[in-house]
């Protein structure tokens, strides 16, 4: 609706909201679409962000109001902001009352059930494939004490686990306007707006590490995923070189033993890496020069256009010429 604000849609009444004013007390329709599953001991259910991050990282959701959320768990990971009034949330058991301004990052595989919102209760969920924390991102935050611990842990660890952080940002403004940045472009978009809006949510997670005073329920890491983040940072920061020999000799290990660890714990190989963070690289230079597609090549270090090519064309969806035509 033309003249609308972004404080109107964020507290605008949703269809789904409508249907549970009008039935108060009982769960959506939407649930008997899904089965209740074991998982830890308990009868819940599974939620499966497949639309939401079909195409894309990361996804927003606003949590339905008058009504509450029942006992679920998600193979993906979710970051839960309390945009104003409270939410009342059950973590593995265990109660925790958020107060505008709080957010709770819960890692996958985590029963967590929430409590009936109010119409001030305005909650936005931002759910993220692990994929999301490529080795570029990882690095920003491994180094930096608690909240690089729990996303290296979350991604390197191949068990369930129940890692939960808190945060208290309600004195935060830049925060703020940072998030309110981010849902104008969720519910303005534009051609660009999903780029923008990862862009948005990697700054949040840099301006997170100025609270980690505040923080709670974090992990520790272990030896193997130190030496897992110290690979990562060395991929990054020597990819267009670098060699699974030359890490070998930087840390004093076997090759195998590299080798094994990537693959059990990040279920890719060094080359996989290298690979990404290549392509990485040429995203970026593809996006903010006008060198040619083999300048670009021999500047990131890759040496086999017809492999890279094939490899492009599978990640991105079009080939490097029409990928840097289409942004244009």
């Amino acid at each position: 609706m033309d003249g609308e604000s972004l404080e109107d849609k964020i507290y605008e009444v949703t269809e789904s909201e409508r249907w549970h004013k009008k039935n108060p007390g009982r769960l959506s329709p939407f649930y008997n679409q899904l089965k209740l599953q074991e998982h830890n001991g308990v009868n819940c259910y599974l939620f499966d962000f497949i639309n939401t991050l079909k195409e894309n990282y990361i996804g927003i959701v606003k949590e339905t109001r008058y009504t509450e959320i029942p006992l679920h768990f998600h193979r993906d990971m979710e970051f839960s902001y309390v945009y104003d009034g409270e939410g009342v949330f059950q973590i593995n058991g265990k109660e925790l009352c958020l107060k505008k301004g709080d957010i709770c990052i819960i890692d996958t595989d985590v029963l967590h059930c929430a409590e009936y919102k109010k119409e001030k209760d305005i909650i936005f969920n931002i759910v993220f494939r692990k994929s999301f924390f490529s080795t570029n991102f990882l690095a920003r935050f491994a180094d930096k004490g608690v909240l690089g611990a729990f996303l290296l842990h979350a991604i390197t660890s191949n068990q369930s686990n129940d890692n939960y952080l808190i945060f208290h940002t309600g004195k935060n403004k830049k925060f703020r306007k940072v998030f309110d940045l981010m849902l104008y472009e969720y519910y303005f978009p534009t051609i660009s707006s999903i780029s923008i809006i990862e862009h948005y949510f990697s700054i949040l997670f840099l301006e997170l590490i100025n609270s980690l005073n505040n923080c709670e329920g974090y992990p520790s890491l272990n030896n193997e995923q130190k030496n897992i983040f110290i690979i990562l940072k060395y991929i990054e920061e020597n990819c267009t070189s670098c060699s699974l020999n030359d890490i070998a000799e930087q840390m004093h290990f076997s090759i195998s033993y590299i080798y094994k660890l990537l693959k059990k714990n990040i279920g890719l190989t060094f080359s996989d890496l290298k690979l990404e963070q290549q392509m990485k690289e040429v995203n970026f230079l593809l996006t903010n020069t006008r060198l040619s597609i083999l300048e670009i090549l021999e500047q990131v270090g890759i040496k086999n256009p017809t492999y890279f090519y094939t490899k492009f064309k599978l990640i991105y969806g079009y080939t490097p010429k029409e990928y840097r035509n289409k942004l244009k």
